[in-house]
This record gives structure tokens, C-alpha cells and sequence, in this order.
């Protein structure tokens, strides 16, 4: 039979005594469906079922209580595995479509490819050492710097444009070594690691994606704060792991003993 969703209740809903009473009113046949349902809940807690309830009234394991039932219930059919070559297939029936095959996303890679070219200009052609040697001697401006000064050093936003740790992991080290050539003590009031972080490290990235992507360095400061731009693909899959956590979850909080 069919019925429209807003029907469904869940089973633990707060009419669900009401609705098991006026069930009765027109067959018993309900105690019978509610017996078969708190058995398979407690095998279920006991983990000595892991299946669905259709597989439970399929399998062996609900005989018991299906034939507790009344001689004169009306019969209940569930499903049943086919033999094979017991009947031929209706002539109308057309092979079940193949699941569609999800392909990886390659998103992520690509902009793995593209930012280590944005690595190579910092760490290997030292493509931004001037603009930050500029800046670490005041000869050039930072509104970076005048962030930095301006945020409570108790919270530092950490602004991030590169995904791979190991990428990040060379540019830090990189801009740690310029830190130490050109200032022989440290700055008043500054951190090293947090300034690296704060101020050198957005300041080399917005001046290598200016470089590479031969833009001006507005642009590329407006491309670095606004980050990756995730595909439709990389947003399903994360929505996908955030359901699965919670499923796991849910699990977890109804049987406290998994």
C-alpha cells in the first residue's frame, strides 16, 4: 500500500498510544505488529541482530513471535529470497540499472598543483624576498602589520589559503629564515612565530599569487582572503561526512555500550 509522507509518525511519536488504541478499535492484529517490533528493538540492543526490520521478519530469528500470532490473523507475507529459475521474468521487466559510479574530485589536487607553483616562487625563486625584507624594515607598508598590532595577542586570526600542511609547513620554515637575517632582535612587543604567522606569511602568498597569476596585488589580496573556491563536489562529500558523524553519533548515544 501507499501512503503520503505526512502520514508517517515516528514510532515513539506522543500519539503513539492514541494511535495503537484507535488501531484496536478495528483489529487486534496491531499487538501482534508491536510484539514483532520489541523483539527486534531488543535483539537489536543485545547486538544479537544488526539488520533491518525487513531483514529481521525475513530472517529465521522472528519465528517465535510471528507465529505467536492468532489462528485467525489475517496472513502477512514478508519478503522471501527467489529460487532460482522458479519463474520466468514477466516480459516487461527490464534490467536494474547499474549504480552510477562517483568519481573522485580531482578539485582539490588541482589547487594543490596550482598553489605549489605560488610555494616554488617564495621558496625556490625567492620571487617575494624583497617585498618582505621591505617590510620588515619599514620601508614598505603592511595593513597585515597594522592588523596585527591592533588584535589581542591572545587571539590570532590564522588566515589560510594553502590546503597542504607540507606546503605550509615550507613556507613557514622559509619566512622564518628571512625573519632571522634581517632582524637582529626581536621586534618590541612581537612574537616571532606569531608575526611569521600573522604578518609574513599573507603578506609572501598575496605577493606570489600577484606574480603567478599576473594580477595586481589587490586582486590577489581579495583572492587570498576569500580562500579556495570549493566545488560542488568537495561541498557533498563534506556535507556526507558531517551526516555519517552524526548518524554515528545518534548510535552511539542510544546504546551506551558501543
Amino acid at each position: 500500500f501507499f501512503t503520503s509522507l505526512r502520514n508517517l509518525k515516528h514510532f515513539d511519536c506522543e500519539e503513539k498510544q492514541t494511535l495503537i488504541d484507535k488501531a484496536r478499535e478495528s483489529s487486534q492484529d496491531i499487538n501482534w505488529c508491536i510484539n514483532l517490533i520489541a523483539d527486534y528493538r531488543i535483539r537489536l540492543c543485545c547486538r544479537s541482530f544488526t539488520g533491518t526490520l525487513l531483514e529481521y521478519c525475513a530472517d529465521d530469528m522472528s519465528c517465535p513471535v510471528r507465529k505467536e500470532s492468532r489462528h485467525n490473523l489475517s496472513q502477512m507475507t514478508f519478503p522471501q529470497i527467489e529460487e532460482v529459475g522458479s519463474e520466468d521474468p514477466p516480459p516487461e521487466a527490464t534490467p536494474p540499472k547499474p549504480p552510477r559510479k562517483v568519481l573522485p574530485d580531482r578539485t582539490r589536487a588541482a589547487r594543490d598543483r596550482a598553489n605549489e607553483k605560488i610555494v616554488e616562487f617564495i621558496v625556490k625563486a625567492k620571487g617575494a624576498d624583497e617585498h618582505l625584507r621591505a617590510i620588515l624594515k619599514s620601508e614598505k607598508e603592511s595593513q597585515w602589520w597594522k592588523k596585527f598590532l591592533k588584535v589581542s595577542p591572545h587571539m590570532t586570526p590564522i588566515e589560510t589559503y594553502l590546503e597542504d600542511d607540507d606546503q605550509q609547513e615550507r613556507v613557514v620554515e622559509y619566512l622564518k629564515k628571512v625573519y632571522r637575517e634581517v632582524v637582529a632582535k626581536p621586534l618590541p612587543f612581537v612574537t616571532g612565530d606569531k608575526f611569521i604567522l600573522d604578518v609574513l606569511f599573507p603578506e609572501a602568498i598575496i605577493f606570489a599569487i600577484s606574480a603567478v597569476d599576473q594580477i595586481d596585488y589587490k586582486k590577489a589580496e581579495q583572492k587570498y582572503i576569500r580562500g579556495p573556491v570549493l566545488s560542488q563536489r568537495e561541498k557533498e562529500i563534506f556535507e556526507e561526512e558531517i551526516s555519517e558523524k552524526k548518524r554515528k553519533q545518534r548510535l552511539q548515544a542510544a546504546d551506551p555500550l558501543s
